[in-house]
């Protein structure tokens, strides 16, 4: 939810809240200040009654809404509600009795006063309350949206340059500046961050560079000395097969650290450049690559490309990502297995008729994970796999149903 949007909700919860609470309690007040109004009315009447009474017969002075008995107990006045019928309809009327006597003869007094007036009173200022509640709701509403969007318009000027930076750019951060304190605070600390983050990352990349130089010409002295010394003919069987031991192992400590830089370049965004290429026509080319390796082990090829599609990628890693699927399908193939490639509807699938897994299908994108028949594999390729399609958000998975199955969707 959106910082605006919550604060408009809270506003109008609020606002909701206070309204109701306050038209209840104004509903209330109003209703006994005409109450009071009432009863004053009817304290007035009564005492014009007595007035006019001590002229006249207490019986002469009844009428629609004065009702006069005799009685024999005497009374104080009392206050009530009443209903009378008036042209067919019930009309609510407020009742005060009283006693009252003359010449040695008590009587009951009522006197009505219709409450209609004053219901009609309640309502129109009801309405009106409720209508300029609503009316002065709506208004600072929109001003206080108004005016949280307008403070709020350099963070999300911040978000926007956030989301468009780039580590890999020469260009630093420049953000806006604020009037308001905390957001002016908070993009002085994005832009330090982003400085020291920017100036983490040339290190880093200094330091892989550094680190491919330095490590690769050693193992490849080492390699080459190595591979001078089997060439002796004064070699005896043992030495032979511990220099072989020493080249193996020097080569595959090569790849290793090779494979490694590569994930540091891949993760520090070094590949930043791309293109739009046929996925269709790499995958081709890249099988070409392997027809020996499919001869050898007697595997049966089903390529069914099915649709044309394009993608936009650096063309390095592109190369690196399809070598690494169809080479990990051969490599755990079994002789006369089956390899599928298809490409249909934006989905790259890669399946081949592998034995089952020797560690859990979670591990699989698992650095240096191999199952136990395969010591000799270097377990990073399928690493490599995943940190490309993360790189640009395409989404791979892996399934085992008879078939080991990698399906990479291009669809971001």
């Amino acid at each position: 939810m959106k910082l605006l949007t919550k604060t408009s909700l809270n506003f109008i919860s609020a606002s909701v809240l206070f309204f109701l609470v306050g038209s209840m309690a104004m509903y209330f007040s109003v209703r006994n200040i005409m109450a009071e109004d009432l009863r004053n009315r009817l304290l007035q009447q009564q005492n014009e009654f007595i007035y006019t009474a001590q002229q006249n017969k207490v019986m002469d002075l009844v009428s629609e809404l004065v009702f006069v008995q005799t009685t024999q107990n005497k009374q104080l006045y009392s206050f009530s509600d009443t209903v009378l019928i008036t042209n067919e309809k019930y009309m609510l009327y407020r009742k005060l009795d009283f006693s009252y006597a003359q010449n040695e003869q008590d009587y009951k007094v009522s006197i009505l006063l219709s409450q209609s007036e004053s219901d009609k009173l309640i309502m129109k200022i009801a309405i009106m309350n409720i209508g300029f509640a609503m009316l002065f709701f709506l208004i600072m509403f929109f001003v206080n949206r108004h005016s949280i969007k307008s403070a709020l318009g350099v963070f999300y000027s911040t978000i926007r340059k956030l989301e468009d930076f780039e580590v890999t750019q020469s260009s630093t951060l420049s953000l806006d500046t604020a009037e308001i304190e905390e957001v002016k605070k908070l993009n002085q600390v994005f832009e330090k961050m982003s400085a020291q983050i920017r100036k983490d990352f040339i290190s880093q990349k200094e330091y892989t560079e550094n680190v491919s130089h330095e490590l690769q010409t050693p193992l490849a002295i080492i390699s080459s000395k190595a591979d001078e010394l089997m060439q002796a003919d004064n070699l005896s069987k043992e030495q032979m097969e511990q220099l072989a031991l020493l080249l193996e192992t020097t080569n595959r400590l090569s790849k290793i650290n090779q494979a490694l830089i590569f994930l540091t370049k891949i993760d520090n965004r070094f590949y930043t450049e791309g293109s739009t290429f046929s996925l269709n026509d790499l995958i081709k080319e890249k099988l070409s690559l392997f027809k020996d390796a499919i001869q050898d082990k007697n595997i049966k090829l089903k390529l069914d490309l099915l649709d044309i599609t394009h993608v936009y990628m650096n063309p390095y890693l592109a190369e690196t990502l399809i070598i690494n699927l169809i080479k990990n399908a051969i490599f755990h193939n079994k002789s006369g297995g089956v390899l599928r490639i298809t490409l249909s509807n934006n989905t790259l699938s890669i399946a081949n008729s592998g034995g089952s897994l020797s560690f859990s299908e979670k591990d699989i994108f698992k650095r240096f994970t191999r199952s136990s028949e395969n010591k000799k594999s270097l377990g990073i390729g399928l690493s490599i796999v995943q940190r490309i399609c993360d790189l640009y958000s395409f989404n791979i998975a892996y399934s085992y149903a008879d078939e080991h199955q990698f399906k990479i969707n291009f669809k971001k």
